[in-house]
């Protein structure tokens, strides 16, 4: 997703609050009390209720946002900022792209995102075989990259290449190859 799409999906703090209360549903909402998983909406209060012993939850009870004074809207930005490059962002220019006057808040506001992801990234894992290789790429004249084995000329850089695979099954037979696909 682009800035600009961004921009369009959720252009105020309504559209990012709407957006978060339909991810927090569509996971679940367990009371804090009984345990009890089935709730409903207070459009008041933007609070859940539990309909068994009425003890509410926020909309941002249990997650990184909890106990954060910043807007959904901030919030929001700040992850579309960071997401949307391969580079990433700095948290000095993070400060400077969302307005704020402190460093510190924006600081941790990212390492909160960054903790978030990692915990969401430590549910996958990559099972079976996988083989792992270097490759060497080749800038040629004509600007097109080509992938070459082995070692070569100055203009090569060494760029490691990790690709999961699966074993080869023959059909007929079921036979499991030490080959890889």
């Amino acid at each position: 997703m682009t800035i600009l799409e961004f921009l369009q999906d959720f252009p105020d703090e309504k559209s990012c609050k709407q957006h978060f209360k339909l991810q927090r549903e569509e996971q679940g909402i367990t009371s804090k009390k009984c345990g009890c998983q089935k709730h409903y909406w207070l459009l008041a209060k933007w609070q859940w209720q539990c309909s068994s012993c009425r003890f509410r939850t926020t909309l941002l009870s249990g997650t990184i946002m909890e106990s954060a004074k910043l807007s959904f809207h901030k919030w929001y930005l700040c992850m579309a900022f960071m997401s949307s490059t391969k580079k990433g962002i700095s948290a000095l220019e993070m400060q400077r792209q969302l307005g704020y006057k402190r460093y510190g808040t924006v600081w941790r506001l990212m390492h909160k995102i960054r903790e978030g992801m990692g915990k969401r990234d430590s549910l996958y894992q990559l099972n079976g075989e996988i083989e792992f290789d270097e490759g060497y790429f080749e800038q040629a004249v004509s600007e097109q990259i080509k992938l070459k084995r082995g070692r070569g000329s100055q203009r090569q850089s060494n760029v490691a290449v990790m690709a999961e695979s699966t074993p080869l099954e023959d059909l007929e037979t079921g036979e499991v190859s030490s080959h890889c696909r």
